[in-house]
């Protein structure tokens, strides 16, 4: 008779759990085709989506960072990077090497779409542009933002799950092969880093308000940076504000960190040596990743791979990082 009980039990627990991650399933998906259908507004003045809000964990005693939603299938992210540069750089090439002070601002803009075990990359825009000269113009005819002119893009590279890794499209050509075979063993952490999956330390269920303070030792590094990193942060959080229309939290952030061999999606694999003297962060309130950076930094870097030339740096770095991350039904 006890055994009886306790495999009833068990049963019970077990659909009462089922049904809870439905109810939390139900809730993203409808919330998210409240937002496609335009049933809800969402503002560019960090006004949060009404569906989305809903789903956001906050009472008088502050705000929960959610990480109990199931992470969607299918998502597609536009991000922009701005790095506004002023120190000096080198750059090495089989003929020959180059070095000077140098300021402007680098932009890179990249589109993400993830659809279940397939992953589709496009380079829409890779720039740098250095200011004129005091007493300088513009010649005519010029853009008034340079920034603003976006390259075509590139041919998209397609990538899908085989096993336990992934592996670009064969028809691709011989750039595409190699460079499929140089991320396959970092793929996962790419994913991570541009919120194509879920970070895999995040915040439990303290409830956060404006002032409290979080010390992020090296053990809790990846709630903040992928791969292999050593340093440490110290944040405050300051209030919640959206991005997109997609509720986050705001911290402002200082602290040094050190990275190696850290890879993007076009091959290069970068050293970094960074002190953020100031700054301010907007993590989700509802998934875990990052939405959009602010930092005023010192860096040391290193880069290259790919058969590019190698390039390192050493100065001030301002850089604006957001992320256009959206649900597709």
């Amino acid at each position: 008779m006890i055994r009886r009980s306790i495999l009833l039990l068990l049963f019970c627990l077990a659909v009462v759990s089922c049904d809870k991650a439905k109810k939390l399933a139900d809730q993203a998906k409808a919330a998210v085709e409240n937002k496609i259908s335009g049933k809800t507004a969402s503002s560019k003045e960090g006004k949060p989506d009404a569906a989305l809000q809903k789903l956001v964990d906050q009472t008088p005693e502050g705000v929960i960072f959610r990480k109990d939603l199931p992470f969607p299938n299918h998502i597609e992210v536009l991000t922009t990077l701005r790095e506004e540069m002023a120190g000096r750089f080198y750059q090495a090439s089989a003929i020959e090497r180059h070095a000077e002070d140098m300021k402007g601002t680098k932009v890179v803009v990249t589109k993400l779409e993830r659809a279940g075990d397939q992953v589709r990359y496009s380079l829409e825009q890779s720039s740098f542009t250095s200011p004129l000269p005091d007493g300088a113009e513009a010649p005519k005819g010029a853009a008034t933002d340079p920034l603003k002119q976006v390259a075509p893009a590139g041919k998209p590279m397609i990538y899908r799950k085989s096993g336990k890794g992934w592996q670009g499209s064969g028809s691709d050509g011989f750039r595409a092969a190699a460079l499929s075979k140089q991320l396959s063993p970092v793929f996962d952490l790419l994913l991570v880093e541009n919120a194509l999956a879920p970070r895999t330390l995040w915040f439990g269920k303290r409830r956060f308000k404006a002032g409290d303070k979080v010390p992020v030792a090296e053990s809790s590094l990846p709630i903040l940076l992928s791969g292999k990193a050593t340093g440490s942060f110290n944040l405050a959080f300051e209030k919640t504000e959206a991005v997109d229309g997609h509720p986050c939290g705001v911290f402002s952030v200082t602290g040094d960190f050190s990275r190696k061999q850290f890879p993007d999606f076009e091959g290069t694999l970068t050293d970094q040596d960074v002190t953020i003297e100031s700054g301010k962060i907007w993590l989700s309130l509802l998934y875990p990743i990052i939405l959009r950076q602010e930092l005023d930094t010192i860096q040391t870097t290193k880069s290259g791979g790919q058969g590019g030339n190698a390039e390192r740096g050493q100065g001030k770095v301002k850089v604006t990082l957001e992320r256009a991350w959206k649900i597709k039904p």
